[in-house]
């Protein structure tokens, strides 16, 4: 084994290896250094430890070693987490974090034994992912002006992300040397820096070859951009700015309180199932790793046979009346 580090050396080292070698996104890079390294909002009413700053309050010592940590600060901390009154969800994630910090220090050979491999995730409620009708949907595209390049840059990224199931960031990171238009496909880049080709229908392309038609209209004169879809200003998008284009259409045809580009992959996906697409075919379009991530859309389709059967079948109901 290799020299005993000081925990938080070490985080840094995965951090780095997390965005130089499995390319995440600077989002997932944060999320990471905040559930290992804390904020320093900790120790103001609520708010939860990162995983250094409990093993600094639990240890008494200013640079925790790795060699300090055992099974018993990793329990601790989950304890602690569940006395400040953290959601089951959020003390899972931070787990999971801490999980695959030690994972990376096994594999480096900075430790002899993962002290959290036997600490369980607690358990959590089954939450069914959000989804539009298929009518929703169609009406939810029908809504952008079409009569500006702006209404026709929403309209195209609102029929792309239900057309494909692609994520906002694969929307805003999307270059017009990778959209086909002829062949209805797109080439985006994935979690952890991987490449796939998705297709699209002929509505998305339709909308799509409207907005490229006028895409210049909403750039400065003598400027130019390599992505798909333009900002207001001429800028690139943000995550932001699709959460907010998305957001503004679907509150004007659904009374739900979940709207954002999520609820359109999650609605491409069960409409999918819905109609027999096969489970690994959807999930190589989503981009999922494996088919556990993708399982859940079946429950989903599973929750909506329920429904029609229960409206539908004479004796699906408790309260059948019988006359003799």
């Amino acid at each position: 084994m290799s020299e005993a580090l000081p925990v938080h050396i070490a985080v840094r080292q995965f951090l780095e290896y997390l965005e130089n070698d499995r390319n995440y996104s600077p989002k997932t890079i944060e999320a990471y250094q905040a559930d290992l390294f804390g904020s320093e909002s900790f120790g103001h009413g609520n708010a939860a430890p990162g995983f250094c700053q409990h093993l600094v309050r639990a240890l008494g010592i200013d640079a925790p070693m790795l060699n300090d940590v055992t099974q018993r600060e990793v329990r601790g901390y989950l304890a602690e987490l569940h006395r400040r009154g953290m959601a089951r969800r959020s003390v899972a994630r931070k787990l999971a974090a801490v999980k695959s910090f030690m994972k990376f220090l096994m594999a480096r050979d900075l430790i002899e034994a993962n002290p959290a491999r036997l600490v369980q995730t607690p358990k959590l409620e089954k939450r069914l992912p959000t989804v539009l009708s298929a009518d929703e949907a169609r009406d939810l595209m029908e809504i952008p002006d079409r009569t500006t390049a702006e209404g026709w840059r929403d309209t195209a990224i609102l029929e792309l992300l239900y057309s494909t199931g692609i994520r906002r960031a694969e929307v805003c990171g999307a270059e017009m040397r990778d959209l086909d238009l002829r062949s209805h496909t797109l080439k985006v880049m994935g979690k952890g820096g991987k490449e796939r080709i998705v297709p699209f229908g002929d509505h998305a392309c339709d909308a799509l070859g409207q907005y490229v038609a006028r895409r210049d209209e909403l750039l400065p004169a003598g400027s130019k951009s390599g992505r798909v879809f333009i900002g207001n200003r001429g800028g690139e998008m943000s995550g932001g700015d699709i959460y907010r284009i998305v957001r503004k259409y679907m509150s004007r045809v659904t009374e739900q309180k979940k709207r954002s580009p999520h609820v359109l992959r999650h609605s491409f996906a069960t409409h999918l199932l819905d109609e027999g697409a096969g489970l690994r075919e959807v999930g190589e379009l989503l981009g999922h790793a494996s088919l556990s991530s993708t399982q859940v859309y079946t429950h989903v389709t599973i929750e909506r046979l329920k429904e029609a059967y229960s409206r539908a079948h004479p004796r699906a109901g408790g309260d059948d009346t019988r006359t003799e």
